[in-house]
């Protein structure tokens, strides 16, 4: 039951994120508003697509048959912050353009590193 309420407080902090971001895209311009405009633009947006990803990750993974419903979350948890991290990294480096090939392929290969580094932390090889 614990995950429902988890689910619950991640779809009411994704929606109001949405509210912020809209809000801040409605409102504002980003190029008279300065850094604190964009920062609360992209801080708005990393927690939307956290959370929405979060969501649809754990909808997908809540059907297998060996999977608990709150390790299938906190993995969800996991793989949406990556995923939005990622997403919202590569708008930033697109915004200052910076976004090559080769910036994108680097900074995509280092989010995949680190997952797989979260995925096998408690495993001992040895």
């Amino acid at each position: 039951m614990k995950h429902y309420r988890l689910l619950f407080a991640i779809f009411t902090v994704t929606i109001l994120a949405f509210g912020g971001w809209f809000a801040i895209l409605e409102t504002t311009d980003p190029y008279t508003y300065g850094q604190k405009g964009q920062a609360l633009f992209y801080i708005f947006l990393v927690i939307f697509i956290w959370g929405t990803a979060t969501m649809v990750n754990y909808y997908i993974r809540k059907n297998k048959k060996n999977s608990s419903k709150i390790g299938s979350l906190t993995n969800s948890v996991r793989q949406g912050l990556i995923a939005s991290i990622g997403l919202v990294g590569l708008l930033i480096l697109r915004s200052i353009d910076v976004l090559n090939i080769l910036s994108a392929s680097v900074y995509i290969i280092a989010l995949v590193l680190i997952e797989f580094f979260f995925r096998h932390r408690g495993t001992n090889y040895a």
